[in-house]
């Protein structure tokens, strides 16, 4: 029996702490070494990834979690209780795949909350903004338009050429390659 319970320590230890290391080296070498995991609630199971070996290193990432949670769980169940190894293995089994549908739901929820921070010019269309640099006739100026709950200074021409002065409120028209057209706002 105390066999057993050393070879469940250095399995879960040993994949443990391969899983750490793999994450370690993309942490800090700025790959993306993983790949990722997609468990559907009818069973499927479908690693992608950019690359063959990508795909790969995400299955083994996700069986290293598996063989690592299921070892210690079956060690401390064996250390603290007299269950047959039918149950024991039963619950190591169900202990590898609920952390892994866990670190599936958590990655998932991660990357759904991530925002882009770039934005794009023609987000600025319809909105509202101020002078910020004044509009000379024909020429441009320098606009502050909110886009994204962010102050941007765009680029920007009067509509009908006319100056503008500064803190005058405008409304984006359109938005052209590099800059904005507006005209005056009357709220």
């Amino acid at each position: 029996m105390q066999d057993i319970i050393n070879l469940l320590f250095w399995a879960g230890t040993i994949a443990g702490g391969l899983l750490i290391l793999l994450l370690l080296i993309s942490i800090f070498s700025g790959m993306e070494i993983g790949g990722d995991l997609d468990v559907d609630a009818g069973g499927d199971l479908d690693a992608h990834g950019d690359a063959a070996a990508d795909g790969s290193l995400g299955m083994l990432k996700t069986l290293l979690t598996f063989v690592s949670v299921g070892a210690f769980t079956a060690r401390a169940i064996f250390m603290n209780t007299s269950w047959s190894w039918a149950l024991v293995a039963l619950t190591a089994l169900l202990a590898g795949t609920v952390a892994v549908l866990l670190l599936t739901w958590f990655f998932r929820w991660l990357l759904k909350n991530q925002e882009e921070g770039n934005w794009r010019l023609w987000q600025a269309e319809g909105k509202t903004g101020s002078v910020y640099v004044p509009i000379p006739p024909g020429g441009k100026g320098r606009v502050i338009v909110q886009i994204d709950g962010v102050n941007r200074e765009i680029s920007a021409r009067s509509e009908d050429g006319r100056a503008m002065g500064t803190h005058e409120k405008v409304l984006v028209v359109e938005a052209k390659e590099d800059y904005v057209v507006v005209a005056p706002f009357e709220a």
